[in-house]
């Protein structure tokens, strides 16, 4: 097998700035020259124009295989292995199911060079996956949703591949992606709500249950609550932590946004049922001493083991199944909880700052349907207005 050439280069001025120009070689062994604009202006900057002209040679001589060879399946096998120490753990987990799953194997199948991959090549990759059978384990197609999500995920690899001088543009800019339909989520009046949560008491899950129908929470934030981040003497909640679910176990992570970081202030009903939960932890551990799972976590089994995400999504989804509500799912509540308090008057900025949302835009685009009492009071002040009009 013949030895693969090691990538030299060197770096050069052009028009005022610092260009990283690397030697490449095509299959038959000719000199192709790539440059590479470092953004860098030509004065005081040859160190830092030196410096990327090493990372980027360092890029190119650890593949195993001739830059003109280079698959897009490898380059993404080599892509998932570089990003695994920059991004959340949950961010990569998710790119790490979705591209092996599903875009890898694709691409692995079609042989197609990452220099030659074009928006097209994209698209039918799109397609195919609206087909049956394109579930894992299932007969059934990806939703439109799902494969946007893939799209994001390839267009943040072949990103990565424009920054390491890999490929020239961004075929993922231009390619087009299946039109999905606009979010409508299930939702549960405030009547719904308390019948609902009638449901649960006695439960395990009673607690984030009634805390997530309260304050809208996620899933991640309700269990990530800890007994630190409870104050009871200004009878507020800091979400500063969630708990995120891995093949590995659970683990803590950081809120989803900067946004999601807030502190909320108890009702009495929630206060109440704190400390209830408290006095019963303790209690618990008082009476269980060593055999007592000893953490801060305010949402626990008897034991004092945290409850796994997965765990209390399943066990919602068991309970409400039995009853004649909504069929909704645990992550409806946070929906539910934003409609009833736009339905009771607060304006989105508000209920978007309650949320944890990044922008009120976020919860317009979710819930501005639901503000059913703004809109029939718009009514009822517009026939006011006219009816003296009439003819």
């Amino acid at each position: 097998m013949k030895k693969k050439r090691n990538v030299t280069g060197s770096i050069q001025i052009k028009n005022g700035k610092w260009w990283v120009v690397v030697n490449l070689y095509d299959e038959n062994g000719k000199r192709k020259p790539k440059w590479i604009d470092t953004k860098l202006s030509e004065r005081g900057n040859k160190r830092k124009a030196e410096k990327l002209l090493s990372d980027y040679l360092a890029e190119y001589n650890k593949m195993n295989i001739p830059y003109s060879k280079l698959t897009v399946a490898d380059y993404f096998v080599q892509w998932l292995d570089d990003i695994k120490l920059e991004v959340k753990t949950n961010t990569y987990r998710s790119y790490f199911g979705n591209m092996t799953n599903h875009i890898i194997p694709y691409f692995k199948q079609n042989k197609i060079q990452l220099q030659e991959l074009t928006p097209f090549d994209l698209e039918e990759y799109y397609k195919l996956k609206l087909q049956p059978n394109s579930k894992i384990n299932s007969d059934e197609a990806l939703s439109a949703t799902t494969i946007k999500h893939h799209h994001q995920n390839i267009s943040k690899a072949l990103a990565d591949a424009v920054r390491k001088g890999l490929i020239m543009a961004n075929p993922a800019a231009s390619a087009k992606t299946p039109k999905s339909e606009k979010f409508k989520g299930e939702f549960l009046n405030q009547k719904q709500v308390n019948e609902m949560l009638v449901l649960f008491r006695g439960s395990v899950i009673e607690l984030p249950v009634f805390l997530c129908s309260v304050y809208g929470f996620r899933r991640s934030e309700v269990l990530g609550l800890k007994w630190r981040n409870i104050d009871f003497d200004s009878k507020s909640i800091t979400i500063a932590e969630t708990l995120q679910q891995s093949i590995g176990g659970n683990y803590t992570d950081t809120p989803k946004t900067e946004s999601s970081y807030r502190t909320l202030p108890m009702t009495n009903e929630v206060y109440t049922a704190l400390i209830t939960a408290k006095s019963f932890q303790d209690e618990r551990k008082y009476l269980m001493g060593n055999y007592y799972v000893q953490n801060d976590y305010v949402c626990t089994w008897q034991n004092g083991a945290v409850i796994s995400p997965n765990y209390l999504t399943r066990t919602f989804k068991s309970i409400i199944s039995k009853s004649n509500l909504p069929q909704i799912r645990l992550h409806d509540l946070r929906h539910s909880a934003a409609s009833n308090l736009l339905d009771m008057g607060f304006s989105v900025v508000q209920v978007a700052d309650w949320l944890g949302h990044s922008s009120s835009a976020t919860t317009l685009n979710f819930y501005a349907h639901a503000e059913k009492r703004s809109k029939m009071d718009i009514a009822n002040a517009l026939e006011s207005a006219f009816q003296n009009t009439k003819c």
